[in-house]
């Protein structure tokens, strides 16, 4: 993925400005900043949700985003729809999307009874528990990640670190945003600022 000097304006107050940045020589790049400084809109830009006012964006890669919250984007879907869905969409094939369903949901203490709730009706870490799961489904080489640690029981903030450094050594890049363990990411490449 890279950005080639882009602008967006928040408000006519507030943009971000001749942003520029190249993922192929980082495997993982954190992104900080205080509240409202941008970070989540800078995500988005990134992902292709939001085009930008000027400037360009590259996507070269595989690319799964997953958002700080997900009421948004998913009511009235259940867990299993959404992954049902990304397999479709992915072209998983489907011994392999089950095995690696099963293998994600015990990784993340993903209950089964939650498969047919509605996302909007589960709690904050669940719904981050479905993001993630979905990340890791579909196999992208860039993963762009809104603090995928809130909400988190401890095991499943164990295993996640886990996960993205073994995809990490396997040649995946990450982009994340993290405020409140943003100490936890080992080896960071490079931290942008906003």
């Amino acid at each position: 993925m890279r950005a080639d000097n882009i602008t967006y304006y928040i408000t006519a107050q507030k943009k971000i400005e001749h942003f520029t940045y190249d993922s192929s020589s980082h495997s993982l790049t954190l992104i900080v900043g205080n509240n409202g400084t941008g970070k989540s809109t800078l995500l988005k830009l990134m992902a292709g949700i939001l085009p930008p006012d000027s400037g360009q964006i590259i996507q070269a890669e595989k690319t799964s985003y997953v958002p700080d919250s997900s009421e948004n984007y998913f009511k009235g879907v259940t867990p299993l729809f959404y992954f049902n869905f990304l397999r479709s969409e992915f072209r998983i094939e489907k011994s392999f999307f089950n095995s690696r369903l099963m293998e994600l949901m015990k990784r993340f203490n993903f209950s089964e009874r939650l498969m047919t709730s509605e996302i909007g009706s589960l709690s904050l870490g669940e719904k981050k528990k479905v993001m993630l799961i979905g990340a890791f489904l579909n196999d992208p080489t860039l993963y762009l990640m809104d603090e995928p640690t809130s909400g988190l029981d401890q095991e499943s903030l164990s295993n996640l670190l886990q996960e993205i450094e073994k995809e990490r050594q396997n040649g995946k890049k990450f982009i994340i945003i993290s405020h409140e363990h943003a100490e936890l990411f080992k080896q960071v490449d490079e931290t942008i600022q906003l």
